[in-house]
């Protein structure tokens, strides 16, 4: 699937401090097969990025910003969900649940748990255990428990 990077189109661009930051496609000039793409970026600096319709349409072109996803997919607990699958995507869901105090996020069948750092006793009490017990994996929020109960069935 090509992507156009039309103008409202939003992509992460490479951040020094933050390791990427959101971006969106402000303008869209083509010349010929000559594409100027300006990208204004969420800290309000610009960026302008000049490629070619064929590398637009090359879907394994790796000098084009990675596209992000709708913002109801962003913290989704399955990463298996998000229309565009790429590191900054990824990164982006897992700081958001963790910012939500949602430290495990599934990816597909692997659980990926976050360090709290801080205790979440919570998570662990004997009655967490019921919340599992019995219940298909994508019918409760991640957990480890989600993960026993599923190798035990």
């Amino acid at each position: 699937m090509a992507h156009s990077f039309e103008v409202g189109t939003k992509a992460w661009q490479p951040d020094p401090t933050e390791g990427w930051i959101a971006s969106e496609v402000e303008q869209k000039i083509v010349d010929r097969d000559q594409v100027k793409l300006v990208f204004r970026l969420e800290n309000g600096e610009s960026k302008t990025i000049t490629t070619t319709i064929a590398a637009l349409q090359d879907d394994n072109n790796t000098t084009l910003p990675p596209l992000m996803n709708p913002a109801m997919l962003e913290a989704s607990d399955d990463l298996t969900n998000l229309s565009h699958l790429n590191e900054p995507a990824v990164l982006q869901a897992i700081k958001l649940r963790y910012s939500q105090k949602e430290i495990y996020t599934y990816s597909g069948i692997v659980l990926i748990a976050t360090n709290p750092f801080a205790r979440v006793d919570s998570l662990y009490v004997p009655g967490m255990v019921q919340v599992y017990a019995g219940k298909q994996r994508a019918s409760q929020a991640p957990h480890l428990f989600a993960i026993a109960e599923e190798a035990f069935t």
